[in-house]
């Protein structure tokens, strides 16, 4: 990438000083005419933060250059391919077509995440891609050096599995006796049947108070029994059993184990936990 404002000259005799000096200038353009910030850990090579600095810089152009921008369809930016409908199509030649398709996405610097592997079949993706992304419009052109993505799954919540997702990172987190992490899976404030209102600050200091007897939780198992959402009243719940060692302070082993059931909210499009029952917790 050239940029019209960075100085024809070398700015030192010695390269690797004139890359340093031009990625400070491009930092200082980032900033000032952008808005943008950088930071570096000091220990990418020159060479490399250069590259990322100006890749930065036209990301931040083409985004700004954007939001002026009169939305456009993919199928156009694409080029107006001729395409068939699935259900024209047998299963050979649909593989086909999705091959070919995907691969002009990709050529135009687009891609479109389907989640796990063999997750969503062919049919699906080329139905998708055809009959919903070719209509939809986006104000952000493509441009060498980055790619577009488009995730399915927004387009289509899958909101089982965002609750699974959920339910098992809570878990993990949990298990790993890690605050910050257990902090993210939290509703602002947890909703408990007598109807007493907790703020999500509390409810983690009622996990650090627990977590303070241990030392750690070793041993686990767990597995679901059932994930459900009603999205109407904006609710779900994942449960199942699980089973741990509670190391003491002592040594000791305590194993801990039984029925657990995470109840979650959906918060701006993000389901997060108002209430659970887990062995080892209990609100207080």
């Amino acid at each position: 990438m050239k940029n019209d404002d960075m100085p024809d000259q070398p700015l030192s005799d010695d390269p690797e000083e004139n890359l340093r000096m031009e990625n400070e200038l491009l930092r200082l353009k980032l900033k000032a005419e952008l808005g943008g910030d950088s930071h570096s850990s000091g220990d990418l090579p020159p060479e490399i933060e250069n590259e990322f600095l100006k890749n930065v810089m036209a990301f931040e152009q083409n985004w700004a250059k954007a939001k002026d921008e009169k939305p456009v369809k993919v199928y156009d930016l694409l080029g107006k391919p001729a395409f068939k409908k699935s259900d024209d199509l047998d299963n050979e030649e649909l593989e086909k077509a999705l091959e070919e398709i995907t691969a002009l996405l990709s050529k135009k610097n687009m891609e479109v995440y389907f989640g796990d592997e063999d997750e969503y079949d062919s049919p699906t993706q080329y139905r998708f891609i055809t009959e919903e992304l070719f209509d939809h419009e986006t104000t952000f052109m493509p441009m060498p050096g980055m790619t577009t993505f488009f995730d399915y799954e927004e387009f289509h919540p899958n909101h089982k599995k965002d609750i699974k997702n959920r339910a098992e990172k809570f878990l993990s987190a949990w298990l790993e006796k890690d605050i910050q992490a257990c902090e993210w899976e939290l509703a602002h404030h947890a909703i408990l049947p007598d109807h007493k209102i907790l703020s999500k600050a509390e409810v983690l200091t009622q996990i650090e108070h627990i977590f303070a007897f241990s030392t750690a939780f070793t041993n686990e198992k767990h597995e679901f029994f059932d994930i459900a959402f009603d999205l109407e009243a904006g609710m779900g719940h994942a449960e199942g059993g699980v089973k741990y060692d509670v190391v003491l302070q002592t040594g000791e082993k305590v194993p801990v184990g039984g029925a657990f059931k995470l109840y979650f909210s959906l918060e701006h499009e993000y389901w997060s936990i108002v209430y659970m029952v887990l062995p080892g917790f209990k609100y207080f």
